[in-house]
């Protein structure tokens, strides 16, 4: 038999319909097809039937309902529908019921669209679809199965049309989706998805605009109805759409047919690779595992795998227990090693936040600067994710307390030396006491490395194991050593480590307690060939937290090939790992052993030689890669140490960034060294070396934490020069950062540096960038006597392009104060120098500005052309982000006055994008701004008030309080034009109080003229 109740119920028999009796029968038939293979009760099949009112006879009735429906299905051996206490039931394959098949394939069209396997999400959607007739049940004369089922079934064909329309937007069709996503959305106002369906649908369409009113739709229905805002989904889009991201209709997959990833939502993968041979700690897994099985149900679950000693095998069981419960988290696993018992420092707290911003997806130049704030965003991205964070080597519980996720279905799991007793008591964390592996797990791991020399000498393999303390680190590394020496007995082995055990208790003079633990370790180096040894000493010495052959040949002073062999003798007797290809690291407690050997055994001299050479190397190859990505800008670049060792050849910018990129936190852990341990000169060039690679990249912590290292150095050694330095970069990224006040102080403070040691160069750098502080704040007067400094100081220096791009800059100021003389005649000077230098970035710039003066003067088609000719300009170079955006929104401009709105909207929306790519704050602020007046005029004027809400928050953010009140006064204005006096005051009022605090005129354009209407006269 094969039934269908998705639409009118149908039974056919052998491919022939059925007549179904109507009435009781029927509704009886569609109770047992709803639940089918399950026991229905008699009780709920009286309900069904009779609601809450049965009749006395109800009981027997059914019986005599099910009888006759046998009898209708040619049933009569009861085979088909079964009694069974405490009811009845009907048995059917998976394919004999429409239902069953529609619950089957949009189930694989779901899991599909999960892998983001669109392909294959719109073919089963289109199969399941294909099953649905029309609406169930409604030839079914019951209201308690139409209350009861009804929405179950209505509510699982609108997640099938759902998925089937989301596949067709990521496939490129969503246009052909519109009209029906907007029948959708009316039908069911409240469900957000659909909304965010039919943005993307717009937005994969190029109708941003619309797009954009579908948001303002959504929320004002979900405010009005629900008091609540959108959520993560809508909102997240929204940005998107506003950036001119991207939207759905771009598919990527992986290689080889491997799984997708969505467009929209990073899935991190970073857990490292399980030990080879794991074996034992089966309790703690089980408890672990069982804890994290609940996690979906809970808070966030911390998970502490402490022991009492280094190398007891805290991160292979953590990274083994995380392999094994990864399927729960599909949403992704992050890793960071803390490095919290390091002999270095641990890693803060701050740049493992950083970095885990950056794996979720966020741009480097929009991770933010504080450390609350980043753990703020951290915690909003992962909300509503089922994540596994994993925290490896953790110093203490304010080590690890910001990155903790914060809300259900997340877990962490937590290894530390220490108890973590904060995180028991505050966090609710369930802590695990991994204490050395038991006697008998001990020689299983060593059999398992070994092999069958175990299993001949069971005494002194548990000899061994006892002697190596039971630490998995120390039985890797003693097995290795039997591996290299076949001819010897367990038994010879475990009496030479006895012997070597006494003599470094001597040697320690009884105060190392982990005398064993050094005995294998000693044990295992001292097979080392003399080059070999000192390899390990002096990797062991370097302060990056790994390295590879090419910077492991500078240290030791070798060729490549000789440094790879040493490495891999070195991996081969676990005394060195492998973190990622081609590149190597130590395990903490290895690091202490081999420095304590390099303090004994080579001395400060040999060991000063070799950081000598490392960092060489370092500033060598940093200096090369920056020299093809900036290539204007290698003469002012600091020379690499002649005793660099040979550097592999960079060829060209994907290179070159590639190296920059997996070196990184190499570079920054060498600056912060060389700035701790009175190496001054070479934490600052290489601080020079690296700064644009860290500012174009928007890596803004790096640069912050490089540059107050070097302050502080340099004032602790009263090195003027290098805290002139270290200030000006400093400055400079505070204007990155969007904060000009702070940068102001420090740009001041560098003033002083570079006067008091007679730097005239730096102090014109310093008094233009003051310039341009002063002007962002539109400080107008101050910011012209900044630049007329800069400019006479450049001119005395003779550095002509110094002086050409500070006469662009006080032109803008002069154009913003209305002398368009004087700046047409500083900008024609300016263009004279860049063409002759062949400097086309600094030519568009000025080329930009000329243009904004005849946009000014109303000369629209001679700024259009100049305007779309240094866009081309900035464009083709793939360089200075901010200026395009700069000329965009000056286009846009010319389109407002020309009344092209929705050009002037896509201009903007280019600019928004650019500024966000470059992260330039202000330029985001007034493209906000300018994006709304052209929304506004164009009639979205939902949209605008969004976008002015977004600048009024960024310009609080970044200190700009010129500019948060220009966005209350637009969104006043905004407000007051469709007759909301209300919030029209609301934001005068705002505005009013932020021009007074910092005596801007237009505080007294607000009380004397149209504003004070809005503040104190409009209507109630």
């Amino acid at each position: 038999m094969e039934f269908r109740i998705l639409g009118s119920l149908e039974a056919f028999a052998d491919g022939v319909l059925v007549a179904v009796p109507s009435g009781r029968q029927r509704a009886v038939l569609a109770a047992l097809l709803l639940r089918a293979n399950r026991v229905i009760s008699a009780d709920r099949l009286t309900e069904v039937l009779w609601g809450s009112a049965p009749p006395p006879t109800a009981r027997v009735a059914v019986q005599n309902y099910v009888k006759r429906l046998r009898d209708a299905l040619g049933d009569s051996d009861r085979t088909q529908i079964i009694t069974r206490r405490p009811g009845y039931l009907i048995e059917l394959d998976d394919d004999e019921l429409d239902l069953t098949c529609f619950e089957s394939a949009l189930e694989s069209a779901r899991a599909a669209a999960r892998e983001c396997s669109w392909e294959t999400a719109a073919e089963q959607t289109r199969a399941a679809l294909e099953l649905w007739r029309g609406e169930p049940l409604a030839d079914v004369e019951s209201e308690v199965l139409a209350a009861s089922e009804l929405p179950r079934l209505t509510e699982m064909h609108l997640q099938a049309v759902e998925t089937r329309i989301e596949a067709a937007i990521h496939l490129g069709h969503g246009g052909d989706f519109v009209g029906e996503l907007r029948q959708l959305v009316a039908a069911n106002p409240l469900r957000e998805h659909l909304h965010a369906l039919l943005m993307s649908a717009l937005h994969a369409s190029d109708r941003q605009a619309e797009a954009l009113s579908v948001y303002q739709e959504a929320r004002a229905v979900l405010v009005a109805e629900l008091g609540a805002e959108p959520g993560l989904e809508l909102r997240e889009l929204q940005q998107r759409v506003l950036a001119g991201e991207p939207g759905f209709g771009r598919q990527s997959a992986r290689a080889n047919g491997a799984a997708r990833t969505a467009p929209d939502r990073v899935v991190p993968r970073e857990l490292p690779a399980v030990v080879p041979h794991f074996v034992g700690r089966g309790p703690e897994i089980a408890s672990l595992t069982s804890l994290l099985a609940a996690g979906s149900q809970q808070p966030a679950v911390v998970i502490s795998a402490i022991g009492g000693t280094a190398g007891v095998g805290k991160t292979a069981l953590a990274v083994a227990l995380a392999h094994q419960v990864a399927d729960r988290f599909p949403d992704g696993q992050l890793y960071v090693n803390l490095r919290g018992f390091d002999p270095d420092e641990p890693l803060p707290t701050g740049e493992a936040l950083a970095s885990f911003l950056r794996a979720l997806g966020v741009p480097g130049k929009d991770v933010p600067e504080n450390t609350d704030e980043r753990a703020r965003r951290y915690r909003s991205l992962v909300a509503g994710r089922r994540m596994l964070v994993l925290l490896d080597n953790a110093r203490d519980a304010d080590h690890v307390r910001p990155l903790l996720p914060g809300t259900a279905g997340c877990a962490a799991i937590v290894t530390s030396r220490d108890a973590l007793a904060g995180l028991v008591a505050r966090e609710g964390a369930h802590r695990v006491e991994l204490d050395l592996l038991p006697l008998p797990d001990a020689v299983k791991l060593l059999e398992a490395l070994v092999g069958n020399r175990v299993i001949k000498e069971p005494g002194p393999a548990a000899a061994l194991a006892a002697r190596c303390s039971r630490l998995p680190l120390a039985l890797r590394v003693a097995a290795e050593l039997a591996a290299t020496r076949p001819t010897d007995t367990l038994s010879d082995l475990v009496a030479e480590l006895q012997d070597l055990r006494g003599r470094l208790a001597v040697l320690d003079g009884g105060r190392d307690q982990r005398t064993d633990v050094r005995a294998v370790l000693s044990w295992s180096y001292e097979q080392l060939t003399p080059p070999v040894a000192r390899a390990f000493r002096l990797i062991g010495v370097q302060p990056g937290a790994d390295l590879d052959a090419h910077a492991a040949a500078a240290l030791l002073a070798e060729e490549v090939a000789d440094s790879r062999h040493a490495i891999t003798q070195l991996c081969r007797a676990h005394l060195l790992q492998t973190t990622a290809p081609g590149r190597y690291g130590m395990h903490d407690l290895l690091r202490g052993f081999a420095r304590d050997l390099s303090a004994e055994l080579d001395g400060t001299d040999e060991q000063r030689a070799a950081l000598t050479r490392l960092f060489g190397y370092y500033q060598s190859l940093a200096a090369a890669a920056m020299n093809v990505l900036f290539p204007a800008a290698a003469q002012l670049r600091p020379r690499a140490s002649s005793e660099a060792a040979l550097t592999p050849a960079i060829r060209d910018e994907a290179e070159a960034k590639a190296w920059l990129d997996r070196e990184g936190a190499n570079l920054v852990a060498v600056a912060v060294y060389c700035a701790g341990q009175g190496w001054l000169r070479h934490a600052s060039d290489l601080a020079a070396t690296i700064f644009g690679y860290l500012i174009a990249g928007s890596h803004l912590s790096e640069a912050l934490t490089i540059s107050s290292h070097t302050l502080q150095a340099a004032r602790q050694s009263d090195d003027l020069a290098a805290e002139a330095v270290s200030l000006h970069r400093l400055g400079t990224i505070a204007v990155e950062s969007g904060r000009f006040r702070d940068a102001a102080d420090h740009y001041e403070a560098a003033l002083n540096g570079y006067r008091r040691y007679g730097d005239r160069l730096g102090e014109a750098r310093i008094l233009h960038n003051l310039g341009l502080t002063e002007h962002l704040l539109h400080n107008h007067t101050s910011a012209l006597g900044y630049f007329r400094a800069s400019i006479a100081i450049y001119r005395d220096t003779g550095s002509r392009l110094g002086g050409a791009h500070a006469l662009c800059c006080l032109s803008s100021v002069e154009t913003d104060l209305g002398s368009y003389d004087e700046a047409s005649e500083h900008l024609q000077r300016a263009v004279q120098v860049f063409r002759e230098a062949g400097d086309q970035i600094g030519e568009a710039c000025a080329v930009m500005r000329i243009g904004d003066l005849c946009l000014r003067r109303g000369q629209l088609a001679e700024a259009a052309g100049l305007l779309e000719q240094a866009v081309a300009v900035y464009r083709s170079s793939g360089q200075a982000a901010g200026g395009m955006a700069n000329a965009l929104t000056l286009l846009s401009d010319v389109s407002l006055h020309r009344g092209e709105y929705q050009q002037a909207i896509s201009y903007l929306r280019q600019a928004l994008a650019g500024c966000r790519q470059a992260g330039y704050r202000y330029g985001e602020i007034t493209a906000l701004r300018k994006l709304a007046e052209a929304q506004n005029v164009a009639g979205h004027t939902g949209a605008a008030r969004e976008g002015l809400a977004t600048a009024i928050r960024l310009a609080a953010e970044t200190g700009n309080p010129y500019e948060q009140a220009g966005a209350h006064r637009d969104l006043a204005e905004s407000h007051h034009s469709v007759g909301d006096y209300e919030q029209a005051r609301h934001h005068w009022r705002q505005a009013l109080t932020l021009y007074t605090e910092i005596g801007a005129p237009e505080a007294d354009q607000l009380r004397s003229g149209r504003g004070a209407l809005h503040v104190g006269r409009a209507p109630m």
